[in-house]
């Protein structure tokens, strides 16, 4: 028997020792916070996974064993046990893994393995790391071919952004999804006209700048028509797919803080030469500041020398009333017939810097998440508030989001997510060409010897309202007063999200429902002070603007594996209902001063306004089909039933199918390759999709008009509808490979696309007689191939230093294969000075040509490209149209980095657009002013133009004065001078930043927390050839955009600032 008790006890006390019960908590090295259901397993795979607060236990059988710690989107972990009971572990992000999932069409989540088609995608870090006030800014560089050009009047411009460059004569805009459901990113500009009166065009930005960084979780841009098949009409353009940030990170509740503060300054300004001041011929002489002086009606900088010791009379120089006081000299409503005493004459080269400001941008979020059993929610409140560099402009906005998913059952699920942003400014500063710029005084009619300091009161002593001060009374305001008192405001609430229900039906059956909506609401001022150019009277302008957009959508899905093979297919509808609405109730003379309001109008009230509905009924499905883990196919189907293309009689012709083709097959996982790789995957696709129209193209509609006699009056649009007009069609093939080396240290993708876009939508002109301007038709095709290549490392990684880096290469060409009329060019857009042919860039494309060919005037030359001179010495003016260059880059290089050491991060983001042309009105106008660098030179003897005498075809030796050359070689009405490289290499971002890992109990709080500050800088610095603006511009013509053009821009801004976290 004590044998038996002996072995008994061996035997307890053998297994005691064998097992060993090991404990711990898995958390983020990122954010300090717990991380469910990681995967953990033995060396003999026993395994377990932590719970919902990020702890496990697990029982090994030996102290030799090994602990495995895997996470989706996190680096992989192996510890060896000893001795130890307790081990907690801290997993590292894997940006690679992190990028293996993706969002595409339809808010489906795909692994990027299964797609036979480019995809690329960003998280929240590279979204908030450095913060900017248009959300679309900081995406450029980050992917490729993508390209943001950002606006030119300051914060709260809209920000432009193309996908794999222009195909379209019409709308190259992408589409805009958030958590599955489209969002409205157009821009509304207010009523206007192209002569030198009226409300000229204002920015009001456009709709994607309201997504809040803050709540994106993700961004995925589905680039060629494969990835946007399923989009159908509103695809050929790509897509952004946005996804929002949930509270599924944290068990329990969670709450974060973040502020970013910016200091903003002007990024680069003209160089301007500062040895001659305002005048003509070198004579000046201020008077009234309308002719009445010497040369004093137009501001030109060919006036006498400055700082030469010279006494003259001047704008801010004293006058002495009969009652001893003083005024200034253009204070002229209240003196007339006495002298104005003189008063040196001397240089400001820091006018333009002194008057613009140091602007203050804060971003202030604070977000509250909880996950609980049965779903998650996070509420989130963001203020921003941006006072800009430009006097009197600003921008407030205020986004509160919300988002909740539930599971009331194992088989029901319902996500809900919601928006709220209201946005409010002060003042938007005018566009393009006239006295409602203030570049246009600043900078083109500046001169060198204007004392911006003195502009600052701006309204002549006793006349506050009605009378205001300024140098120059005959083409344009004091810049202070037009910024402060001209003011253009808005206010817009806008609300959008979607709600969904999933009901899991079967194991492998599912139905999900989902409704989304846009919706805004906009109103708009437009005030305009007594004395103002344009309005001697003052005016007012009370602009509407309303927007709704309504996607209803059903997706049935089936699942299911069958041995090797797998079958995922869904079936879906979606009906969009989209109204617009824009109304523009003006007067352009007030009754009383300073009261604006359509009440005090002095004149009869014009009504601009214009309503659209367009509903498009749309059915799709996919299929997605998978051998084993290496072959996979994607069959799409599209077709859409759009009211754009119906008439009043009939819906014939409404219909459309898009369908597509894609399939990966990975290399990798068939065949044994060589060490080397660590995985390589091959994909293709081809795809057709659509791009729709506007309302009212198919049938006639009226146009309200100005009033006659306090009566509306309507009139036919300006151009013949077309019946039987059909979607733009765009055909895309796209092969591509994904190739990774040394276990994903070196990553490399590669992509070629070839599309044809054929069914233009354009408007072709048609003879006056007619009583119309052009006709809508469907002609013309265009080719457009391009290559992507992105090129990923990670050089260095150790356990307490790593280094990623990627670069974002693209380059594609838009080709014109065919046009509808049978020769010569067709203009697609123009950019001009108020409404005159002879100063106008044209934007023309013509068989053989590219999209984004620019034309303009120039000067005739001879074979060798010689200028031809006449015999007086002057340049000969050649009017025929040429070609003076094209907008669009040869390619694009984005280069980012980021850097960690222990609790140490350092990122930065170079950007690099090769290429390119750019039109410059700064130039033109800046040098025919006298007023830039270019135009120092002004030798007594004159300048002897380059070229050849027209008659004898000898080098030109006559001399011309320097004005009377500057003035002709940099015409406004010949572009050819006037022209700049548009490449540029630009420091987009920079962060470095420290992370304080802070200790349970810190502060009470139980699961600790985590501080991170960081110095954050934003459009640091460019390297380009044009020494007078920042490179990147986009100019307004009328109610759309131009690029290429440089149209006497605001200055864009250098911010530097910096940012804290706080996450617990």
């Amino acid at each position: 028997m004590k044998y038996i008790y002996l072995c008994i006890v061996l035997c307890s006390f053998l297994f005691s020792n064998a097992q060993t019960t090991i404990t711990g908590t898995v958390k983020s090295a990122v954010d300090n916070t717990p991380l469910p259901y990681v995967n953990i397993k033995t060396e003999h795979n026993k395994g377990t996974t932590t719970d919902e607060n990020g702890n496990y236990s697990i029982t090994l059988f030996s102290v030799n064993e090994t602990l495995t710690f895997s996470f989706v989107g996190y680096k992989t972990q192996t510890i060896s046990v000893g001795d130890k009971t307790v081990i907690n572990i801290s997993l590292k992000e894997d940006e690679a893994a992190l990028d293996e999932v993706v969002i595409t069409a339809l808010g489906l989540e795909r692994d990027t393995k299964e797609l036979g088609y480019a995809v690329q995608a960003i998280k929240s870090k590279s979204l908030t790391q450095v913060k900017t006030v248009n959300f679309l800014d900081n995406l450029q560089g980050k992917l490729a071919g993508v390209t943001v050009t950002q606006g030119a009047t300051g914060v709260g411009s809209t920000s432009k952004i193309t996908i794999r460059g222009e195909a379209s004569f019409s709308n190259n805009n992408p589409l805009f999804v958030v958590d599955g459901v489209p969002i409205n990113n157009e821009t509304v500009f207010n009523f206007t006209n192209e002569a030198a009166a009226g409300f000229q065009e204002i920015d009001f930005g456009n709709g994607a700048m309201e997504v809040n960084p803050d709540d994106v979780a993700s961004v995925t841009v589905l680039k060629g028509p494969s990835a946007a098949a399923l989009y159908g009409t509103r695809a050929s353009n790509g897509v952004i797919v946005i996804e929002t940030k949930d509270g599924s990170n944290k068990k329990g509740l969670g709450i974060s803080f973040n502020t970013s503060i910016f200091v903003d300054t002007a990024f680069k300004l003209p160089d301007f030469q500062n040895k001659y001041g305002q005048g003509n011929s070198g004579e000046f002489e201020f008077v009234d500041g309308l002719g009445g002086g010497v040369n004093d009606l137009i501001t030109y900088s060919w006036g006498p020398r400055l700082n030469a010791g010279l006494l003259i009379p001047q704008f801010d120089s004293p006058v002495e009333l009969a009652n001893g006081t003083f005024v200034r000299g253009g204070d002229t409503s209240l003196y007339s017939g006495l002298s104005i005493t003189e008063t040196p004459f001397v240089s400001h080269p820091d006018n333009l810097k002194d008057f613009y400001e140091t602007g203050v941008t804060t971003i202030n979020n604070i977000a509250i998440s909880n996950g609980f059993d049965s779903g998650n929610y996070r509420l989130s409140f963001t203020d921003l508030r941006s006072e800009g560099i430009i006097p009197g402009v600003n921008l407030d906005r205020q986004t509160i989001f919300a988002k909740l998913n539930f599971k009331p059952s194992d088989k029901t699920e319902v996500n809900t997510s919601i928006s709220y942003i209201n946005s409010n400014s002060d003042n938007r500063p005018s566009n393009g060409y006239g006295s409602e710029n203030v570049n246009y005084a600043l900078v083109a009619w500046g001169p060198r010897s204007l004392n911006i300091n003195s502009l600052k009161d701006y309204w002549q002593p006793g006349l506050e309202g009605t009378q205001h001060f300024s140098f120059n009374y005959t083409y344009f305001d004091n810049p202070y007063f037009t910024l402060y008192e001209n003011r253009n405001s808005f206010v817009r609430d806008r609300v959008f999200g979607n709600v969904s229900l999933k009901q899991q039906l079967t194991k492998n059956l599912s139905v999900t429902l989902r409704t989304g909506m846009d919706y805004s609401t906009e109103t708009r001022q437009l005030r305009r002070a007594y004395s103002s150019n344009r309005f001697a009277n003052g005016a007012y302008a009370e602009h509407d603007v309303t927007f709704r957009e309504v996607n209803t959508d059903f997706l049935i899905n089936y699942k299911n594996q069958f041995e090797d093979f797998s079958l995922d297919m869904y079936l879906g509808g979606n009906r969009l209902d989209q109204n617009a609405s824009t109304k523009q109730s003006q007067t352009v003379n007030l009754a009383q001063p300073g009261i604006y309001n359509l009440n005090n109008a002095a004149s009869p009230i014009e009504v601009f306004q214009f309503k659209s509905q367009k509903r498009i009924n749309s059915f799709y499905g996919i299929a997605k089909l998978g051998y084993k883990d290496y072959l996979f196919l994607d069959i799409t189907g599209r077709n859409d039933w759009s009211s754009a293309l119906a008439t009043p009689f009939s819906v014939d012709g409404t219909s459309f199918f898009y369908p597509s083709v894609s399939s990966s097959f990975i290399l990798s996982n068939v065949t044994e390759l060589p060490t080397v790789f660590s995985f390589a995957k091959l994909r293709a696709s081809i795809a057709q999709v659509g791009n729709d129209t506007g309302a009212y193209q198919t049938s006639g509609a009226f146009v309200s008009q100005t009033p006659f006699n306090g009566q509306p009056t309507f009139s036919n649009q300006d151009f013949i509808p077309n019946s039987n007009l059909k979607p733009e069609l765009t055909t895309s093939y796209e092969v591509g490979t994904d190739v990774r080396f040394f276990k994903d240290r070196l990553r490399f993708d590669f992509t070629y696309y070839n599309a044809t876009t054929e069914d233009q939508i354009i408007s072709l002109p048609v003879p006056v007689s007619s009583g119309y301007n052009q006709q809508v038709v469907n002609g013309g095709e265009v080719n457009t191939q391009g290559l992507e290549i992105i090129l990923g490392a990670t050089p260095v990684e150790t356990d307490n230093f790593n280094w990623n880096t990627t670069f974002n290469f693209a380059s594609n060409r838009s080709v014109i294969k065919d046009l509808p009329q049978a020769d010569g060019r067709l203009t697609l857009a123009y950019s001009r000075i108020y409404d005159s042919a002879n100063q106008t860039v044209w934007f023309q494309v013509e068989e053989g040509g590219r999209i984004g060919d620019i034309y303009g005037t120039g000067y005739q030359k001879n074979e060798d490209g010689e200028f031809l001179i006449d015999d007086n010495g002057r340049l000969i003016a050649d009017n025929n149209l040429k070609k003076i260059g094209n907008y669009n880059p040869d390619f694009t290089l984005g280069w980012a980095n980021n850097f960690n050491y222990k609790n140490w991060n350092m990122s930065f983001l170079f950007d690099w657009r090769q290429g390119g042309e750019i039109v410059s009105r700064t130039r033109a106008l800046g040098t025919v002013g006298g007023q830039l660098a270019e135009t120092a030179i002004r030798s007594e003897e004159g300048i002897v133009a380059q070229g050849v005498n027209v008659n004898t075809g000898q080098p030109n030796t006559v001399a011309v004065t320097a004005e009377s050359y500057y003035r002709q070689f940099y015409d406004r009405n010949h572009e050819e001078n006037n022209v700049y490289d548009a490449s540029f290499i630009k420091l987009r971002q920079f962060s470095i930043g420290y992370t304080f890992n802070l200790k349970d109990g810190f502060l009470g709080l139980k699961e600790g927390a985590d501080l991170s500050l960081s110095i954050i800088g934003n459009n640091l610095f460019a390297i380009t050839e044009n020494p007078h603006f920042d490179p990147e511009q986009l100019a307004v013509q009328g109610n759309g955009f131009v690029s290429g053009v440089e149209d006497m821009s605001y200055a864009t801004t250098r911010s530097i600032g910096f940012k804290a976290g706080f996450n617990f």
